[in-house]
């Protein structure tokens, strides 16, 4: 008998065959996808191009008085937006019309005729979803008269937008409405190169009034306008405005970035210092060519021939306990050709130091060669110790930079105040009311919560004035109060709280920079009270308790390598803030 021998497919031979088979027909299957995806946004986009031609044609067949949208400048009878239907696609429609001042002839008020509204610029804009995705097409074309241009009924405005710094803004957005029945208009345009926005031939009426924002690569901004008057605001402040035939309506609005304020308040806060004043060297950790001489710290000398270069640990600095570093002081004397530079690091005993990085301490890398270092950004939890390093340098052998101080603030504890209501309204008005008083754009009441903190968000920048409780006083507020918030800047603010007093006197001291200045020394005195304070790190100095309503009153301020100040007589008389700025020596 002949056996036949039947030969299959085995089972890894059939594996790899679904293998090939998946690959191929899988690759096909996405061929054909990708395929009919490019097929039907062709097919898409061809039909927004024919329904565009279309109406294209048809805007340009229309009288030139004719071309306009509803509302809008110049005013017609097409509609703003509207949408479409075509091969069971719905597309967007969003048409533009607006006048062009050509530079031919000179623009705004040098136009050699007198009239910017030269001609018309018609943009049409279709936009539609297809395959899960937004596609958009644009036609623009140029309306051009068969006449000389008229102003006929119209007139021309213009808006310039600035930021908070008053420079002019490109990409706001500038809103122009009038409500009237005759010639109702709301149009929106965005500021140019120039921070202008120009609405020609808008017609000759009253009441017009504006909107500006603006939302610039995601970063909003504050919103400023016109207003009517009303029972709330009877009197506003810039108050909707007339469009003459032939004139040109000029205004100018500033808007900035929003940001937030974060508030805190605490019933008490304790600081402490490290001051190295080098009438010896019990802080001195560890030092290469440098000397302390009558209470400063130089460059070493032989023969009175300088070293060129020399260092100093001071430390270890370990408060205890330790909430959080504040600042850093430097009192020097660096004659021409010399310099100093501040540095921190982490270490113990004589070392080896480790240099804290610009990630933990910005700008620590390179040092710092100014009088005021903030530090605060200084984790204190990651760093309880530092040391600071300091580097003389000079390039005349024959003169050494001195240092005559060094010091380092930081805050030690600091209780919270939970459920405090505070008054907030920021300086500017927006009109007054019937008795001329100020209206303030912003004007609200909040609360911090159980932890003493309240967050406002989307703050516009200003200078916000904040009123606490009856029975509470301000005793420091960190930075300072009223409250300089700036545009696009999250800022923070501290108070600390205390039992109020019929008469206190709060003394701010700064440089000529503006900043503040920790440990200054501020007396206060008349016949039977003289109280002398230390300025805190946020260089306030507060008097209550003994303080009355006088006006003979004596303020004495030193703080060591500034020049002194003296203010005499001074009134005292509620709750009495007053700033003294220190020339540096």
């Amino acid at each position: 008998m002949t056996r036949v021998h039947e030969k299959g497919f085995s089972l890894v031979e059939m594996i790899v065959v679904s293998a090939l088979m998946v690959l191929v027909f899988g690759s096909l299957l996405l061929s054909f996808k990708y395929t009919f995806e490019l097929i039907n946004a062709t097919r898409a986009k061809l039909s927004a191009l024919s329904i565009a031609n279309d109406r294209m044609e048809y805007f340009r067949s229309l009288p030139y008085d004719e071309v306009g949208t509803i509302s809008g400048i110049p005013s017609g009878t097409i509609p703003q937006n509207s949408t479409t239907t075509l091969n069971d696609i719905e597309f967007a429609e969003r048409v533009l019309v607006e006048y062009v001042d050509d530079i031919a002839d000179g623009q705004d008020v040098a136009d050699s005729n007198g009239i910017p509204s030269d001609y018309k610029r018609l943009k049409l804009e279709y936009t539609w979803e297809i395959n899960g995705a937004t596609t958009s097409i644009a036609l623009i074309s140029n309306i051009v008269p068969r006449s000389i241009e008229t102003t006929a009924g119209g007139g021309t405005v213009r808006i310039n937008v600035i930021d908070d710094q008053s420079a002019l803004l490109p990409g706001a957005s500038v809103r122009l409405v009038n409500a009237s029945a005759t010639a109702p208009i709301d149009v929106t345009r965005i500021t140019d190169v120039n921070g202008v926005a120009l609405f020609s031939g808008a017609p000759a009426d009253s009441n017009y009034e504006v909107i500006v924002t603006a939302n610039i690569s995601g970063d909003q901004y504050s919103t400023d306008q016109t207003y009517k008057a009303t029972t709330s605001i009877p009197n506003p402040l810039v108050a909707p405005f007339a469009v003459l035939e032939s004139d040109i309506s000029t205004l100018t609005f500033q808007i900035g970035e929003l940001s937030d304020l974060d508030i805190r308040t605490y019933s008490s806060i304790t600081e402490g210092s490290f001051i190295e004043t080098f009438s010896g060297v019990s802080a001195v950790a560890s030092s290469s060519d440098i000397a302390t001489s009558s209470g400063e710290l130089v460059l070493d000398d032989t023969l009175g021939v300088y070293e060129n270069s020399g260092f100093v640990y001071l430390g270890p600095i370990t408060p205890s306990p330790l909430v959080a570093w504040q600042t850093a002081l430097v009192v020097a004397d660096t004659p021409v050709n010399t310099t100093y530079n501040l540095q921190f690091f982490t270490g113990s005993g004589s070392g080896p130091y480790t240099l804290i990085p610009d990630g933990d301490l910005p700008g620590n890398a390179s040092g710092f060669t100014d009088t005021i270092v903030d530090i605060s950004g200084l984790d204190a939890g990651t760093y309880p110790t530092i040391y600071a390093g300091v580097t003389l340098t000079t390039t005349n052998t024959s003169v050494t930079p001195a240092i005559d101080e060094i010091s380092v603030v930081y805050r030690q504890t600091a209780v919270s105040l939970p459920a405090v209501d505070l008054d907030i309204n920021g300086d500017k008005i927006i009109g007054t009311d019937a008795g001329l008083l100020p209206i303030y754009k912003y004007e609200t009441t909040v609360s911090t919560d159980g932890v003493g903190e309240v967050a406002l968000t989307d703050l516009e920048f200003d200078t916000y004035n904040i009123a606490v409780p009856a029975g509470y006083d301000i005793a420091s507020a960190c930075p300072a109060s009223p409250f300089i918030h700036q545009a696009g800047v999250d800022g923070e603010l501290e108070l600390e709280l205390v039992a109020n007093a019929a008469d206190t006197l709060r003394v701010s001291v700064v440089d000529t920079a503006g900043r503040a200045l920790p440990n200054a020394s501020v007396r206060t005195s008349r016949t039977g009270y003289d109280v002398t304070l230390s300025t805190d790190g946020c260089g306030q100095a507060f008097f209550t308790g003994g303080v009355g309503a006088n006006p003979d009153y004596v303020i004495d301020v030193t703080a060591p390598g500034y020049v002194p100040f003296s203010q005499d007589p001074f009134d005292v008389s509620g709750d009495t803030v007053t700033t003294v700025t220190l020339m540096e020596l």
